[in-house]
């Protein structure tokens, strides 16, 4: 089975984004490191978007 399949909120693009985004603000904030969740949105859709085009 795989996670998709068992977790139907994995297959929701923009919760799937929230939570990475989340998870690397708060990880960097930890480390004193600020920045901004706009600029790890835009960091998000450049790697999605790099990814898609190494697929094809």
């Amino acid at each position: 089975m795989k996670l998709r399949d068992r977790y139907p909120k994995l297959k929701d693009e923009a919760f799937v984004r929230s939570m990475v985004v989340k998870s690397v603000h708060g990880s960097m904030m930890l480390e004193n490191q600020g920045v901004s969740k706009d600029r790890l949105e835009k960091l998000y859709t450049e790697v999605k978007q790099e990814r898609q085009l190494t697929k094809a």
